[in-house]
C-alpha cells in the first residue's frame, strides 16, 4: 500500500510538472518579439525573432534557430560596418548602433502588436525591415512639455536625417510619450512625413504611452532608394 502509494505520487508529481510545462511553453509561444543571443541554452519562442550579426550567427546556428523555435520571421540587426552576408534565412536587415537594439525592437512592436489594427501585409512588414534593401533606424528627441510645433520640429529633425536626394519607400515611426497625441500633434507628423516621402510609399505609424513626465521620443525603421 505504501508502494502504491509512492508510485502514485511520483505519476501525479510528473503529470504536474507536464502541466506546468506545457502551461509555460503555451505562455512563451504567444510572445511577440525576442532577441536571441547564439549563446543561449534554450530560446524563447516568439513571432517574430531579432538577432544582432556581430554576436557571431552563421547560416547553420541560424537554421538551427529557427527550427528549435519555429520562427517564420526573422531579422538581423547590424551594429558595425563589416559586411554583412544576406543568409537565406533572415528576412531584413536593419542597420543601427548597438546601444540602439532595443529601440528598433520597441518601434517594430509598437507599430505591429496592436491587434485591433487593420492587417499589414506581410510582405510590406518585411520590406519595411530590409527583405530587399537594406533598412536604417533613426531617432530623435523633444525636451520639456511637447506640443504641436515641437513635434512637427522634432519629425522634421527625424526626416532630415534621411539624405534629401534618397526617396523614403518603406517606413515605420514610433512615438513615444506621456501621454497620447492630439489629433493636431498626429496631423503635424503626418503632413510632415507625407511631404516627404514618394508617392507610392508605405508608412505604419504607432503611438506608445509611457509613464515618463514631459517625455516624447520617435523613432523610425526606414528602407530608402
Amino acid at each position: 500500500m505504501t508502494v502504491g502509494s509512492s508510485v502514485k505520487d511520483k505519476q501525479t508529481l510528473k503529470n504536474d510538472i507536464n502541466e506546468k510545462h506545457n502551461d509555460e511553453l503555451q505562455t512563451n509561444s504567444v510572445a511577440f518579439t525576442t532577441l536571441y543571443k547564439p549563446q543561449a541554452d534554450s530560446y524563447r519562442l516568439s513571432e517574430v525573432g531579432f538577432i544582432v550579426i556581430k554576436d557571431g550567427w552563421n547560416e547553420q546556428s541560424l537554421l538551427a534557430l529557427k527550427q528549435q523555435t519555429g520562427l517564420g520571421t526573422l531579422f538581423a540587426l547590424q551594429t558595425t560596418d563589416k559586411h554583412i552576408d544576406r543568409f537565406e534565412v533572415i528576412d531584413g536587415i536593419i542597420i543601427c548602433k548597438a546601444d540602439e537594439v532595443e529601440q528598433v525592437i520597441s518601434v517594430f512592436e509598437s507599430v505591429l502588436y496592436d491587434r485591433d489594427k487593420v492587417g499589414i501585409d506581410v510582405n510590406d512588414i518585411k520590406r519595411s525591415c530590409g527583405s530587399e534593401k537594406t533598412a536604417k533606424f533613426i531617432h530623435t528627441r523633444i525636451t520639456g512639455m511637447p506640443d504641436s510645433e515641437q513635434v512637427k520640429s522634432a519629425v522634421n529633425h527625424l526626416l532630415n536625417q534621411i539624405p534629401e536626394d534618397l526617396s523614403i519607400q518603406y517606413m515605420m515611426l514610433d512615438i513615444e510619450s506621456d501621454n497620447k497625441l492630439s489629433l493636431d500633434e498626429f496631423f503635424s507628423v503626418t503632413t510632415a512625413v507625407e511631404n516627404r516621402i514618394a508617392d507610392d510609399s508605405e508608412v505604419f505609424y504607432g503611438n506608445r504611452i509611457i509613464d515618463k513626465p514631459e517625455h516624447c521620443w520617435m523613432g523610425a525603421i526606414y528602407v530608402a532608394g
